[in-house]
């Protein structure tokens, strides 16, 4: 059954159909003007307003095409599009999130401690693990030496005392041992890997304990040297 609309800019009527006022809600656009209306508000009783209504001769999805003026159903549903739009906008905003906690997991379960079965549980599905904390800046060596040894005369020993001024477990450092001659060139090098320098017994898995000292001693063979003096600094390779 055919109704009557009028486009309210140029008062051009159209004879349309149910089906085509449920198409886009039926918001229209006018084949003479252009202008963009409500076909269904538009609707009209008027006996008059048949006088010069254009009839449809056929129709293509979308848009009922006409030989005089006419109207088409107007741009695609941009309601739908801007759902799927924000959509898209959520899952990658989620993607992006998942992706900072991944990389950042152990800040995650520092700053947040409640979270850390979460961030296990992730681990746990994606084959990840939690690193320990490595804070450079809340390490220090706060004394060191190094001296010959007496019961070995090839053996020098660096005895130092590393402190973990965190309030949380670290990682063991890396330290790195530089000797060096009177005009303090440097003549030797060593890295000395947690390995290297923890007490015996210790394991280094279970990290530098919080807000404590750690005893260092090391035996260093490079008495044919000669050093005259050294360097050592600690590091997170």
């Amino acid at each position: 059954m055919s109704k009557i609309t009028r486009c309210p800019s140029c008062t051009t009527a159209f004879r349309v159909s149910d089906a085509q006022l449920q198409a886009r809600a039926g918001q229209v656009r006018c084949g003479r003007c252009g202008a963009m209306f409500d076909a269904v508000a538009a609707l009209t009783s008027d006996p008059g307003a048949g006088t010069g209504v254009a009839e449809a001769a056929r129709t293509v999805p979308g848009n009922p095409v006409l030989p005089g003026p006419a109207f088409d159903f107007g741009p695609p549903d941009r309601a739908r599009r801007s759902r799927l739009w924000w959509v898209a906008i959520a899952v990658a905003t989620l993607a992006l999130a998942l992706q900072v906690a991944y990389y950042h997991r152990t800040d995650v379960v520092l700053l947040f401690p409640e979270a850390k079965s979460v961030v296990e549980q992730f681990c746990a599905k994606f084959d990840c693990e939690i690193p320990q904390p490595r804070r450079v800046e809340l390490l220090s060596i706060e004394s060191s030496d190094l001296q010959a040894d007496n019961a070995s005369p090839n053996v020098m020993v660096l005895t130092a005392t590393l402190r973990n001024r965190a309030g949380f477990v670290q990682a063991f450092p890396a330290l790195e041992l530089s000797l060096t001659n009177a005009q303090d060139q440097t003549v030797a090098r060593r890295v000395l890997v947690p390995t290297d320098y923890v007490p015996r017994g210790t394991r280094t898995a279970s990290g530098f304990a919080a807000a404590s000292d750690l005893q260092v001693r090391v035996y260093v063979e490079a008495v044919a040297l000669r050093p005259s003096g050294y360097r050592l600094y600690l590091f997170y390779p």
